[in-house]
């Protein structure tokens, strides 16, 4: 049976395109998660959002509108 060779060039090839494709994640920083409230329409974030369990289904809610409905 014969050995597979890979060339150097297609290594370097893989190493390089991995390398750029973490270079442009960190340039591009991390994005915050957020999602818009049903009831007064802003986009928050995910942090600041909460479950309504007082109702059924439960609702998603932010904090500033679960505060006005308890």
């Amino acid at each position: 049976m014969g050995k597979v060779m890979v060339s150097n060039e297609k290594v370097n090839k893989t190493t390089e395109v991995a390398k750029k494709e973490e270079n442009k994640a960190e340039a591009e920083g991390t994005r915050e998660v957020t999602f818009k409230c049903k009831f007064c329409g802003e986009s928050k974030p995910i942090g600041e959002m909460r479950v309504l369990t007082t109702f059924f289904p439960p609702l998603i809610a932010c904090r500033d509108c679960e505060r006005e409905m308890q």
